[in-house]
């Protein structure tokens, strides 16, 4: 221990020295290497940062940015990225047994701390990062602005202000940074091209003055017996997607309540869709991602109509149109494939031509460094 505290005190030390000798400015970044090339570069908060010109560290502060590395670095992943935050397996079981089929992702270090507040930013200086990556939803935290403060390489992506477009923002962003713009280009104009013609669709649908179907979202990550919250901050997020894409959302005004039962029986929802993901590897949770079958997720709609008084009264019950969607997916390189089921979901005549599905199974074969597997969407087929 007193040999560490040594070593902490010494870095503390030296990286005053240089803090005050070279005049690292605001929202720089620490050169621990000063003969080394470097870039300027100017992130998604709008921030100027100085990188190396050859980055071979990269530090993400949350596990969510596994699929997008992996899709930016592709065989290089297991040789560059050293943390992503808290532990995969632990906090998202499916992406970690998935990407360990061609990753070792128990290389990776546990920086925990993010959704704390605590990160240990004195840790994390002496991991030497030539990047770390952070969402910009997180700058207000305080060990973020330590971070920043000390000089470390903080990066921000933004994939919630945008959320149809800021994920291959992100992506193009970071391709630059890590140098992979080249194989990530044909990527993105996948992307920006199924997301755009998506988008247009439904602006085309609601000048057209069709009624928007009534909507009722909520997040799956407790057992079907016990509410989940919705989301209906329509500044960010699925509150924000939902409504873009043409939705009456009966949660706009709560935020991310729990609605009371009453509010979802008088509202009567044409469409109701649970958010699932693995966040619990236990508990009876609405699942979806690589491992999840469409049976399985049907099932587990059904344990919701049989747990909550009055759904099987619902016009989105009796009519089948009780959805469910992969919460993360709107946050990974394929997020257009998961705006294209939601609407789906909520206009299946007008967009019956559109195949989710297909496209996802293409754009995995095509630039996705995993096989596509499982199931991203699922619908109640009693």
């Amino acid at each position: 221990m007193r040999r560490r505290m040594n070593g902490l005190l010494c870095l503390a030390l030296a990286l005053s020295v240089i803090l005050a000798g070279c005049g690292t400015p605001p929202g720089g970044s620490l050169n621990t290497n000063p003969a080394a090339e470097t870039k300027t570069y100017t992130d998604m908060a709008g921030r100027t940062i100085t990188l190396p010109a050859q980055i071979d560290k990269i530090v993400a502060v949350r596990y969510m940015e596994l699929n997008m590395l992996a899709a930016v670095l592709g065989d290089d992943f297991e040789k560059k990225v050293i943390s992503l935050g808290g532990s995969v397996e632990k906090n998202d079981f499916d992406n970690y047994k998935k990407f360990s089929e061609i990753y070792d992702l128990n290389k990776l270090l546990v920086m925990d701390g993010l959704y704390e507040d605590n990160i240990d930013v004195e840790a994390m200086l002496e991991l030497f990062p030539d990047i770390i990556i952070v969402d910009v939803q997180f700058q207000s935290k305080a060990c973020v602005k330590k971070m920043i403060e000390m000089g470390l390489p903080v990066v921000f992506t933004d994939v919630n202000t945008e959320p149809f477009h800021g994920e291959q923002r992100s992506m193009e962003m970071l391709g630059e940074m890590l140098g992979y713009s080249e194989r990530i280009q044909a990527m993105v104009r996948y992307a920006d091209e199924k997301t755009d013609a998506l988008l247009q669709r439904i602006d085309a649908l609601l000048a057209s003055g069709a009624k928007k179907p009534v909507l009722y979202f909520e997040c799956g990550n407790t057992i079907p017996s016990k509410i989940g919250g919705s989301r209906g901050d329509t500044s960010s997020g699925w509150g924000l997607l939902w409504q873009r894409l043409g939705a009456d959302n009966i949660a706009v005004g709560h935020g991310s309540d729990v609605l009371d039962p009453e509010v979802v029986l008088n509202a009567d929802p044409d469409v109701m869709v649970i958010g699932g993901s693995n966040w619990d590897k236990t508990s009876n949770i609405m699942r979806m991602g690589y491992f999840v079958t469409p049976e399985a997720a049907s099932a587990h709609l059904g344990e919701y109509v049989t747990a909550r008084a009055g759904w099987d009264n619902l016009p989105a019950v009796q009519n089948k149109k009780l959805y469910s969607v992969h919460f993360n997916g709107t946050v990974y390189p394929f997020s257009f494939a998961i705006f294209e089921y939601m609407a789906k979901m909520l206009w299946p005549e007008e967009f019956a031509a559109i195949e989710p599905q297909a496209d996802l199974d293409e754009f995995f074969a095509l630039y996705m460094p995993i096989e596509f597997s499982g199931a991203f969407a699922g619908q109640w087929n009693p």
